[in-house]
């Protein structure tokens, strides 16, 4: 399994640093800035810098900027994670070597865990960009706990990699990368309170973001960074990040050699 994780990852690292250097993840640097922008401009001049009391009893902040600057951050680590794993096999179809992939003994986790790994290294510079400059535009936090949002991040990352596998399997049977994810990334953006909390949601709406990890995630680091919330208080956060993790990671993993068997009959017959 490590043999197969470290030989992905340095294949994409020699991948992104000689062929895209920095136009592929700019776009998700620019899309982050851009609600960062948006936010700044509707609070301002719209909202004319004035929130009714059922925002901020249902986003339970008064500070509209931070909200909002928060969620583009944690939503732009949401997609391209959700990306860069989910693309991985439907790009090895595209450019002929999943037939060799597939008849490799490699480990299937260790692929994906290099892919997402090598991953994490655009992640981290878009998740910093953003939030720096955000701090530009009225992001504020009181007091940060470094042990919870550091086991926030790496249970999220978890679950948001487990998701990814399940997209990528939809990804290998429709044959499409550009429709399937942005459906789900404009459903997530819609559902998982990004833009405003989802008590404002209908109650059906409000009942499938639970299945969304990056509904969890976003309150709990709101909680973290807004708050100073400890581990205690995003405890039940966490058990839904891990449980729809195990749940994603199960789902995704009998998909994804369900669609490696479809793929390759389709191919040979």
């Amino acid at each position: 399994m490590w043999l197969t994780f470290w030989a992905t990852f340095r294949r994409d690292f020699y991948t992104m640093r000689r062929a895209y250097p920095w136009a592929f993840f700019l776009g998700h640097i620019l899309s982050g800035i851009y609600i960062v922008l948006f936010s700044y401009l509707t609070y301002h001049f719209m909202f004319q810098g004035k929130l009714n009391d059922s925002f901020m009893k249902l986003g339970k902040t008064d500070d509209y900027l931070s909200y909002v600057i928060l969620g583009a951050v944690f939503y732009s680590f949401a997609v391209s994670l959700l990306m860069i794993v989910s693309r991985t096999l439907i790009t090895e179809l595209r450019e002929g070597t999943l037939d060799v992939l597939l008849l490799t003994p490699s480990s299937r986790q260790g692929y994906f865990l290099g892919a997402a790994a090598q991953g994490m290294l655009r992640v981290g510079i878009e998740f910093i960009a953003i939030f720096m400059f955000g701090l530009l535009f009225g992001l504020q936090f009181r007091e940060m706990n470094i042990a919870a949002v550091s086991l926030l991040l790496l249970i999220f990352f978890f679950s948001i990699f487990a998701q990814a596998l399940v997209l990528g399997a939809f990804m290998l049977y429709f044959r499409d990368t550009y429709l399937t994810q942005n459906t789900l990334f404009i459903f997530m953006s819609l559902v998982s309170g990004v833009f405003f909390p989802i008590g404002y949601l209908p109650a059906v709406l409000q009942t499938i973001s639970l299945l969304m990890p990056l509904s969890h995630g976003l309150s709990a680091f709101r909680l973290c960074m807004i708050e100073g919330g400890n581990v205690t208080a995003i405890q039940s956060d966490l058990i839904w990040l891990l449980g729809l993790g195990v749940v994603y990671f199960v789902i995704g993993v009998m998909a994804i050699k369900r669609m490696e068997k479809y793929v390759i009959e389709k191919h040979f017959a």
